[in-house]
């Protein structure tokens, strides 16, 4: 112990001369940190905005949802392959006359009438957000009249808790179907394929809510097995990673509801309160029942669509001729709304004297413009549709106040008929407190990307702020 300090000596070079550091007096400058012009901003070909807002043109960031919002393909591809798939039902032989004539009455009944679409456009947008209704419009009403800290977390914990009520079967129907698949993966070792096979079972059972608790130890328990196997692959964890995701989701608390209803009661007016109460129960009585039909909205399409797909799924003669056109129709499900692409979304099929066509509707309602003097805000829409005889176009809108700025893409073929009866266009709005500015006709030379048409969809998506 006596020589440990030359061994803990450090060996320097002596001929390196070490630098003094500078010393600053008290009055040197100091920082402003409320000022933040001189914080160093993330420019916008940075590598980490390109980490946080995704490099769509060398695709880095969340690889499928950049293919989505890049893939022409997206826009109108959802109907066009559902049509795909109605011409291949009809021309193949399957042996399953009934499977066969049930695919036909649900291709039947997937066009809309022209007085249709006004209530199907609406079924539409309510499903593709869970904060619509009247219930939520009384919130934000007493929100608005009541601005203090504390009735805003009792509306916020009211919210979370209907969120939750909510959600409790789409989670258990979630896990069901991702341990199924999960233990079709699992085949080769059959003792764990059968214990994944069971809990699937478990979660699809009537009281997997109550039995949650129980039902979370032993999903986790096997998932860690499952992790320590030789057959644990990328897709494997990707999937369990789903799974723990959607444990997290459920809230087994079975006074979260109550208790935070209770809260806010405390807090509103007595004129409020019965109101509150009743709103509340309409709204979790509808999904209860919507549930209970089995139906994911009151869209008559989609509901249709999905009940398409899923009969596809259990015909091994149409998922091996038609695999394309379903991932392209999934693709396309999965580009609706999210966090990926803000725009709602909308599939309209119509049948109209005889005639079979289809649109695609896209909306950014909440679009920036920039204009000389200031930046103002614009409803930016796109329309894709296909017609019979006149093929594929594009229209575009630009909404400022009650003005209307149209440009429709067509083809070469019809570019002269079309120019013919734009005049006509601008009546189309003489119904309504809206006036059509401006019709312009171009040519389609190819499809576009939202990405090409929402140039915004990539700044709205970037995920970091420089600002203290």
């Amino acid at each position: 112990m006596a020589n440990i300090e030359k061994f803990a000596t450090p060996i320097t070079n002596r001929n390196i001369v070490q630098p003094v550091s500078e010393h600053k007096s008290a009055e040197a400058e100091r920082v402003d940190y409320q000022d933040t012009s001189r914080v160093k901003q993330t420019p916008s070909d940075s590598e980490l905005l390109r980490q946080h807002n995704g490099d769509i043109h060398n695709q880095r960031g969340p690889a499928v949802f950049m293919n989505l919002l890049s893939d022409p393909q997206v826009t109108a591809g959802f109907m066009r392959n559902i049509y795909m798939m109605m011409d291949i039902v009809a021309l193949i032989p399957i042996q399953n006359g009934a499977f066969t004539e049930e695919m036909q009455q649900l291709f039947s009944e997937l066009n809309l009438l022209p007085e249709e679409i006004a209530d199907e456009m609406i079924n539409q947008e309510n499903s593709s957000t869970a904060f619509k209704g009247e219930f939520f419009d009384f919130l934000r009403d007493v929100l608005s009249e009541n601005k203090s800290p504390e009735f805003k977390k009792a509306v916020i914990s009211v919210l979370k808790a209907v969120n939750c009520e909510k959600s409790k079967t789409d989670i258990l129907k979630a896990l069901s179907a991702s341990f199924d698949f999960l233990s079709t993966q699992m085949k080769a070792s059959r003792e764990v394929s059968a214990t994944l096979k069971l809990i699937s079972e478990k979660f699809f059972s009537e009281g997997a809510e109550e039995e949650f608790s129980e039902l979370k130890s032993e999903a986790l328990a096997v998932l860690n097995e499952v992790e320590r196997s030789v057959l644990f692959n990328t897709q494997t964890e990707r999937l369990i990673s789903m799974i723990r995701y959607n444990i997290s989701r459920f809230n087994n608390d079975p006074d979260f509801l109550t208790s935070s209803v209770n809260h806010l009661m405390t807090m509103l007016r007595e004129a409020d309160k019965s109101e509150f109460l009743q709103l509340l129960y309409d709204h979790l009585s509808f999904y209860e029942n919507r549930d209970r039909r089995g139906k994911l909205s009151d869209s008559k399409v989609m509901n249709i669509i999905t009940d398409i797909l899923k009969l596809q799924s259990e015909s091994e003669e149409i998922k091996a001729l038609d695999s394309e056109a379903v991932e392209t129709i999934i693709h396309s499900m999965l580009s609706s709304p999210s966090n990926f692409t803000p725009l709602l979304h909308f599939v309209i099929p119509v049948e109209y004297e005889d005639v079979a066509s289809f649109a695609e509707i896209w909306i950014d309602p909440d679009e920036n413009r920039d204009s000389p003097d200031n930046v103002t805000r614009q409803i930016h829409m796109l329309l894709v549709f296909d017609m019979d005889n006149l093929g594929k176009m594009e229209a575009e809108l630009f909404v400022r106040n009650n003005d209307i700025d149209f440009v429709l893409y067509c083809s070469d073929e019809v570019i002269d008929y079309v120019s013919s009866i734009s005049k006509e266009f601008r009546k189309c709005a003489d119904f309504s407190d809206y006036r059509i500015n401006s019709v312009t006709v171009r040519t389609l030379k190819q499809s576009r990307s939202l990405v090409d048409v929402f140039e915004g969809l990539s700044v709205k998506r970037t995920g970091i702020n420089v600002k203290i």
